[in-house]
């Protein structure tokens, strides 16, 4: 990215700051707040994370459909600006940008509003994570997973999940990855419901200053299977 483009992208997300602050703040109070302005200005400094990473055979998956009243279907850009009551316009461009990179998104509709999305890819690129894990080549990339607050604890993330991991699977895919912060219990528990067999298969650590990335994967000598 040249530094004019990267002073536009700067400019750009100070114009959208406010309008996304706002529909943060109704997402998720002043934490999420926070975590927006952190993704415009101390993330892009430094970045430390730690993920457990797991592997989910997709062949024993069950089809779990969406509640009563909700439906799921996938993304295209036309659709994108109906999303706006859900996601930030920093996160739009993010979600055009993986379209027509030829990634693949699942969002979940009560009626004609969004109330949650997920996310499958074939492939890790900057574009996908910032992280480099080393996905194997019959493994599907899965990740973001989000179902607005007042929609959670009624099966709407475990269909969202059923959704794009079937997808994997048509596409020949064996296995489904996931990278998940251990404190992050919720997108646990949706990974356990969504079908038998996840394990972990190794633990991600990253440090992000600025531009360059320090990355070390530790495989599990012995993969442990989750527990439902």
């Amino acid at each position: 990215m040249s530094a004019r483009q990267q002073l536009a992208k700067y400019a750009r997300d100070c114009k959208t700051f406010p309008g996304d602050a706002a529909l943060a703040y109704r997402r998720g109070g002043v934490r999420d707040v926070w975590e927006e302005l952190a993704r415009r200005t101390l993330h892009r400094l430094v970045q430390v994370g730690r993920c457990v990473v797991f592997a989910q055979p997709l062949d024993r998956l069950p089809e779990i459909p969406p509640p009563e009243g909700v439906n799921i279907s996938l993304l295209n850009e036309a659709g994108c600006d109906a999303l706006v009551p859900l996601v930030s316009q920093r996160e739009l461009d993010r979600f055009r940008a993986r379209l027509a990179n030829g990634r693949h998104c699942f969002v979940a509709w009560r009626g004609t509003r969004p109330i949650g999305y997920a996310w499958v890819a074939d492939r890790v690129a900057p574009d996908v994570t910032i992280v480099p894990l080393p996905l194997p080549l019959d493994a599907a990339y899965l990740w973001d997973l989000y179902v607005l607050p007042a929609e959670r604890c009624n099966g709407i993330g475990s269909a969202l999940a059923s959704a794009r991991c079937q997808l994997a699977r048509a596409r020949g895919f064996r296995e489904g990855w996931r990278m998940i912060a251990p404190s992050n219990h919720a997108s646990i528990r949706t990974l356990v419901r969504s079908g038998p067999g996840a394990r972990v298969v190794g633990e991600m650590r990253y440090i992000k200053l600025i531009t360059r990335m320090y990355v070390r994967f530790t495989p599990s000598s012995i993969p442990a299977e989750l527990a439902g």
